[in-house]
C-alpha cells in the first residue's frame, strides 16, 4: 500500500462550540481492502476530530449497507430517522444516525 490511495474520508462541522455537530460526509475503501480494518480507522480519525470539540456527529448510511451499519454501531451511533430514496440515482433509502459528543 505504499503510495495506493485505497480509501478516504470526509467530515464537515456545522455548528461550533459550545453545541458543535459535525456530519460525516464520506467513508470510502477500495472493494480490494475492504475488511481490513481501512474504514474502522478513517471512522476513527473522524470521530477523534469531532472529539476535540466535543461535537455530536450525524451520517446517512444506506439501509442496506449492514458492515456499515455495523461498524457505525460499534463506534456509538444509534439509527434516528429514516430517509426515504435519499441516494440517486438508485433511490435507495437511507437511515440517519446520531452520536452523542464524547
Amino acid at each position: 500500500m505504499d503510495d495506493e490511495l485505497v480509501g478516504y474520508a470526509g467530515l464537515g462541522f456545522t455548528a461550533g462550540p459550545p453545541q458543535a455537530e459535525a456530519e460525516v460526509h464520506t467513508i470510502g475503501v477500495d472493494p480490494a481492502y475492504q475488511g481490513k480494518g481501512i474504514g474502522k480507522a478513517l471512522l476513527a480519525a473522524l470521530l477523534d476530530t469531532a472529539d476535540e470539540v466535543h461535537a455530536t456527529v450525524f451520517l446517512e448510511v444506506r439501509t442496506d449497507n449492514e458492515p456499515a451499519i455495523g461498524l457505525y454501531e460499534k463506534a456509538g451511533f444509534a439509527t434516528v430517522g429514516l430517509r426515504k430514496r435519499y441516494y440517486r440515482p438508485s433511490m435507495a433509502d437511507a437511515y440517519t444516525m446520531k452520536r452523542d459528543p464524547r
